[in-house]
């Protein structure tokens, strides 16, 4: 067989194509077939991606923002039950027999874990039980006493440290508290990893800038500075400066740590909406339980430096081991001793 004709015949994985909005907003009856045509065109005269067609729609007022919001959730869901009945997925992040100790104290303990590609991950569990030390691992920020860490095909620690940097530029992290520098704009906050990591001119980066920021709702927040802004969009801020690098994989830290209700799931829906139009592979950390098992596709549940039990998001949410059943309802009585 020749070479042409092998490269045909073989099965060539690619990123699954970003959610249709338009069509699901039709099939809906929430917009005409006018309509979608017309802003479709209209998106193309504006040199606009069509991915952006939702919002498009919005603020000409043919549909409200609950309304997209709303569509993108169902078909999330749809897509959370269909990893229900088949999870089986490529791993893009493996851990084998991880152990870390910190002044004798042992935190991570032989762990295995699989984050599956192109997928939402949340990593859950009681605090101090290794949640943020697992995520440093995976960006090679710190390295196991014992174990492996993988990264599609690289085994962290093994490879040179030109190659763990490429690596690392695969990989976009939204810390804990936002971690925005006071004294920048929020345009420089979010241009800052562009101008240390790239050779882009300053009008392409002033470019991503504002199509991040649009993409986060914070149009016309550019001059602001942090002290400026809410607990929410300080969070949606730092999201824009996480994805203005397009990354292949995104690590949140708590992303709704310390934000009222309404905010939390405000900040969960904008996760859903990235992750719908760019299919990053996503690892959450959060104690946001249970409202987080509705976000993501997958979860990984860690106790005492093990991974106590990992699959699909319904399956941990429906557990009947006491020690899930007790983190997730907050009990005080329990196996998990707190006293």
């Amino acid at each position: 067989m020749s070479d042409m004709n092998k490269m045909a015949t073989q099965t060539i994985p690619l990123k699954p194509a970003p959610l249709p909005v338009g069509q699901r907003l039709l099939e809906n009856g929430l917009i005409t077939a006018k309509q979608l045509e017309e802003t479709l065109v209209e998106c193309k005269r504006n040199n606009q991606e069509a991915y952006l067609i939702g919002r498009t729609l919005v603020e000409k007022g043919l549909i409200t923002q609950s309304e997209l919001l709303n569509c993108l959730f169902q078909q999330f869901t749809q897509e959370r039950a269909a990893h229900q009945v088949e999870p089986g997925v490529a791993a893009k992040i493996r851990f084998k027999g991880v152990e870390k100790s910190f002044d004798g104290r042992k935190v991570l303990d032989g762990l295995d874990l699989e984050i599956p590609a192109h997928k939402i991950t949340a990593i859950i569990g009681i605090s101090g039980g290794g949640k943020s030390v697992t995520l440093k691992h995976m960006v090679g920020l710190m390295e196991p006493d014992k174990g492996e860490v993988w990264v599609d095909d690289n085994r962290l620690g093994t490879i040179s440290r030109q190659q763990l940097n490429t690596i690392r530029k695969r990989f976009s992290l939204l810390f804990q508290g936002g971690a925005l520098f006071d004294s920048l704009t929020v345009s420089d906050n979010v241009a800052f990893p562009l101008r240390e990591t790239t050779d882009l001119s300053e009008a392409e980066i002033q470019q991503r800038v504002e199509r991040s920021l649009k993409d986060v709702n914070l149009a016309g927040m550019e001059q602001k500075y942090p002290d400026e802004l809410s607990g929410g969009m300080q969070k949606r801020a730092a999201l824009a400066r996480a994805l203005v690098i397009r990354p292949d994989i995104i690590l949140l830290d708590e992303p709704t740590a310390g934000l009222d209700p309404i905010i939390e799931k405000a900040i969960h829906y904008l996760i859903c909406d990235t992750f719908m139009r760019t299919r990053y592979t996503m690892v959450i950390i959060s104690h946001a339980v249970p409202a987080v098992f509705d976000w993501c596709h997958h979860v990984i549940v860690l106790h005492q430096g093990k991974v106590r039990a990992a699959g699909p998001s319904m399956d941990i949410r429906n557990s009947r081991d006491p020690v899930i059943r007790q983190f997730i309802n907050g009990d005080l009585d329990g196996p998990i001793q707190f006293i």
